[in-house]
């Protein structure tokens, strides 16, 4: 079992970090201030150390300096718990070889899935710096996509089988990782308060999910569902922080993903306005298309309420106008596969 020292001031906040990794269940040493977690890290070398940064005595910083100095502590993974999201304290606890960052408030999944990644990362006891240098050289090759290096990025992180209407993470959960899809199909999507969705985004192979929450160190206001079996590799919030801090070409390609689904965002929103129905759903079948399908024959597979979903309209309207479409020679249905017969018509409907 993995011992996991918790050094945390506040009575409350440490007594509660201590039950949930005690019901995962992990061994939990305590510690209320630096010092006495400095000399509990010694005596028992713990695997994985969570640390508050503003404490009295011996603050985060100074634990963190003292731990990376001595050679028997060095490699156990170290992830800061902090209320200050300033990107100055994050930068500095990097600088020091913090391996993650734990903003406060955040949910005993967010505290659970970090602990486990940096578990898995720290099993070689290695120093943070040096076993992550070449994580790092991955992940900026494959934001930058040089040859293969997409590829080979999840032979660097944890990748997880998730299986078809599994979710990756919950609308108003904290983030704790970068998400990457080596194989599948992935939805993003909002609910109103009626429990009406509509697919806000859709993404594949190769593409890189959540990373908007990571940077505004928000909780997500969207959730994330599986559309097929997929394999997804997950990447530490720091190791993808520290890359946008201190790599301007990764910061870079970032701005532009996030400038390019500004963009669509708000061309879809002013479709969904002031198109109809019929429209939207033309719309969506060769944006479905163009996603998922670029080099291949255009039959799809995608359930009528994921459709309805994309296209903003009732499943029944737009049941309605898939027949529709199939009766004028548009597309072929056969079961739940759609097969777009003219591409060109359903780029020209203008009603």
């Amino acid at each position: 079992m993995n011992t996991i020292l918790v050094i945390e001031d506040n009575p409350e906040m440490r007594a509660n970090i201590t039950e949930i990794l005690q019901l995962a269940p992990y061994q939990v040493i305590q510690a209320a201030n630096g010092k006495q977690g400095v000399a509990l890290a010694r005596q028992q070398r713990p695997d994985l150390i969570l640390c508050d940064v503003m404490m009295p005595e011996l603050d985060g910083y100074g634990v963190l300096h003292i731990v990376s100095k001595d050679p028997d502590l060095a490699g156990v993974p170290f992830i800061f718990l902090t209320a200050k999201a300033e990107s100055a304290d994050f930068r500095f606890g990097m600088n020091l070889g913090a391996d993650d960052y734990l903003t406060k408030p955040f949910d005993d999944v967010a505290l659970l899935n970090a602990v486990e990644l940096r578990l898995r990362k720290g099993k070689q006891h290695q120093p943070a710096h040096s076993s992550d240098s070449g994580h790092l050289l991955s992940l900026m090759q494959a934001v930058r996509h040089i040859d293969d290096a997409r590829e080979r990025l999840c032979e660097s992180y944890p990748t997880n089988l998730h299986k078809k209407k599994q979710t990756l993470f919950m609308a108003g959960s904290l983030p704790v990782s970068l998400y990457f899809i080596k194989r599948g199909k992935v939805k993003l999507f909002t609910s109103d308060e009626s429990g009406n969705n509509y697919i806000t985004a859709l993404y594949g192979e190769g593409d890189f999910v959540g990373y908007l929450p990571l940077l505004a160190s928000t909780p997500y206001t969207e959730s994330a569902e599986v559309l097929d079996d997929s394999e997804v590799c997950s990447i530490p919030q720091a190791d993808f922080l520290a890359l946008i801090y201190y790599n301007k070409e990764v910061a870079s390609e970032f701005i532009q993903i996030l400038a390019q689904d500004v963009a669509e965002s708000r061309n879809r929103l002013l479709k969904l306005a002031y198109q109809s129905v019929r429209k939207r759903t033309a719309e969506a079948l060769l944006m479905v298309q163009r996603k998922f399908y670029p080099d291949k024959p255009p039959m799809m597979t995608l359930s009528r309420e994921n459709w309805s979903h994309l296209v903003g309209a009732s499943t029944e309207t737009v049941i309605r106008t898939l027949s529709d479409f199939r009766a004028e020679g548009l597309i072929e249905i056969t079961g739940s596969q759609i097969n777009l017969l003219d591409m060109d018509r359903l780029g020209r409907l203008k009603h």
